[in-house]
């Protein structure tokens, strides 16, 4: 296994120990928005971005939470990639 596909799997498995509708909604998107879908609120975000700075060692600013950069789970495996490489 990659380093991507063991970062999305560690999101996946977070989100589907965490809120109920990720479970409901399996397979998760990995390439659309968790928040458009409904799985995930703006509280729900928060909670992910502290588990992934947490889990990473990492620093998520708040203008990396975007659709462009956080929209999905595979756009947000590849900001902690980039920023463990920095």
């Amino acid at each position: 296994m990659d380093k991507n596909q063991t970062i999305t799997k560690e999101i996946m498995d977070y989100l589907y120990e965490n809120f109920p509708l990720a479970v409901e909604s399996k397979p998760l998107p990995m390439n659309s928005s968790l928040y458009e879908a409904g799985i995930l609120d703006s509280v729900g975000i928060i909670e992910l971005v502290v588990f992934l700075q947490e889990k990473y060692g990492i620093q998520i600013e708040n203008d990396e939470i975007t659709i462009e950069k956080f929209g999905s789970i595979n756009k947000m495996a590849k900001l902690i990639i980039d920023k463990k490489s920095d």
